[in-house]
């Protein structure tokens, strides 16, 4: 599906929430290790979900005519973006991740076999399987990518592109 949003506001929502929390009376007797606990996961959740708007939003942006950007959702799991290429009936999955570490569990479901022919019988052959994330770009060994995500961004369109001969270009996979 689609997402239109507009992660300031949302961003902006979750400080306000935050703030109405520390000045709760139940919340001021819980241990302070458990407060900033549950602030921070609030706050990186939510910073993850404005980081895959605005990556999907700029793709969408981005996209030529014979590209679709979408989200992919299963009963249990999601691709965070798909970029489908109608003419070459192809298409690249990412994760999208806010972490600047690299952790097995982000490309979980880049390597969900059931998850990829799902997608492949839909729109084609996977040409790349990303995880878009803040750390340093760099592959591993199961040919899966980890991209810097603001140089992701700043390569758009380009990052889009697929070449017919080598898939969707790739600069290091």
């Amino acid at each position: 599906y689609y997402v239109f949003t507009q992660p300031g506001m949302r961003y902006s929502l979750v400080k306000a929430l935050v703030y109405s929390l520390m000045k709760d009376s139940y919340f001021s007797q819980i241990p302070e290790t458990d407060k900033l606990y549950i602030i921070e996961k609030i706050s990186t959740d939510v910073k993850g979900r404005m980081m895959e708007d605005i990556i999907l939003l700029e793709c969408t942006k981005n996209a030529k005519k014979h590209q679709d950007v979408f989200k992919l959702m299963f009963g249990r799991g999601e691709f965070d973006m798909v970029i489908y290429d109608s003419d070459l009936d192809s298409c690249a999955i990412y994760e999208i991740k806010h972490s600047d570490k690299v952790v097995d569990m982000q490309s979980r479901h880049l390597r969900d076999e059931e998850m990829c022919r799902h997608a492949e019988r839909l729109f084609g052959g996977i040409a790349k399987k990303t995880v878009l994330y803040r750390g340093e770009s760099h592959c591993t060994d199961s040919g899966i990518e980890y991209k810097n995500a603001a140089e992701f961004l700043t390569e758009l369109p380009e990052s889009m592109d697929i070449d017919q001969d080598q898939g969707f270009k790739m600069d290091l996979c």
